[in-house]
């Protein structure tokens, strides 16, 4: 055999696989459309049944169009009747909108008037701060003045009263001289003299007693310049008929006097009480 024999063998062969896979696969998907239309014994629906189902329920899709377009008519007139409202509240609402807008027109120009009243308050309330905080600072000072004021009243009144209290002392002790000068003038009369008599070199005697010693060699008496006593007049100290030194006035008093003890003329202890006696001059 030559080599084109043995070629057109193979080619025959080639073509009678593809020859035989074809033939198997019309076969395989060969159908009865008779079965596909009626059905078949399997319980397959066919395409008739199919179909008049359908128109079936295309016929109760056209109903329930036409209920729908039913239903759409009574919508559409209800919604012309709701536009119509809708149109008729509109045009209210335009006209208030208007009214509203005249009101607010009005409120603007009545909130500029507020604001510019309310600057004026604010400027007012300032100054009136301001007033408030100087009558406050001038209140504080005419209370501290007050304060002052009152208490230099209580220092005068505390003056006052001890003012009061030395006239007092200053009455009695007057009352008391007055009594002492009547007696003098009684005493001066039954001597035959007066009180314009000279009485240098004159020495009456004049007796006391001591009220206080201390260590210092101090004393003080009972006798004060509102009796004759100076200063640098002596004075003998006894106690009964015992004399016991002498001392030297070195400070006077209307009412009393204090006194050094001489220590050259001392003759014993001097103690409170004791007796002392001297002349003027």
């Amino acid at each position: 055999m030559t080599l084109i024999g043995k070629i057109f063998t193979v080619l025959i062969l080639l073509m009678s696989l593809v020859f035989m896979t074809i033939a198997m696969t019309v076969y395989a998907t060969h159908k009865n459309w008779r079965d596909v239309v009626k059905g078949d014994s399997s319980g397959n629906q066919g395409l008739e049944k199919t179909i008049s189902e359908l128109n079936a329920q295309a016929t109760a899709l056209q109903k329930e169009i036409g209920d729908l377009k039913m239903k759409l008519q009574q919508e559409r007139a209800a919604r012309a009747s709701a536009l119509q409202t809708l149109l008729t509240r509109t045009r209210l609402q335009d006209d208030q909108l208007t009214t509203l807008s005249k009101e607010n027109e009005r409120l603007v120009k009545s909130e500029d008037m507020m604001k510019t009243n309310l600057e004026l308050t604010l400027n007012n309330e300032k100054a009136l701060k301001q007033e408030v905080d100087q009558l406050r600072s001038d209140i504080k000072i005419a209370q501290a003045d007050r304060d002052k004021i009152f208490n230099e009243v209580v220092l005068k009144t505390d003056e006052l009263q001890q003012r009061k209290v030395e006239q007092e002392r200053l009455a009695e002790r007057a009352q008391s001289l007055t009594a002492q000068t009547a007696r003098m003038k009684r005493v001066l009369t039954a001597f035959g003299k007066t009180e314009f008599t000279p009485v240098d070199g004159i020495a009456p005697p004049l007796d006391g007693y001591i009220t206080a010693v201390n260590n210092a060699n101090l004393v003080e008496i009972n006798l004060g310049s509102d009796d004759g006593i100076h200063i640098g007049n002596q004075l003998e100290v006894f106690r009964g008929q015992t004399y016991l030194g002498r001392i030297i006035i070195k400070e006077t008093a209307p009412d009393h006097a204090v006194g050094e003890i001489v220590r050259e003329n001392r003759r014993g202890q001097i103690l409170k009480g004791d007796h002392v006696s001297t002349k003027l001059g």
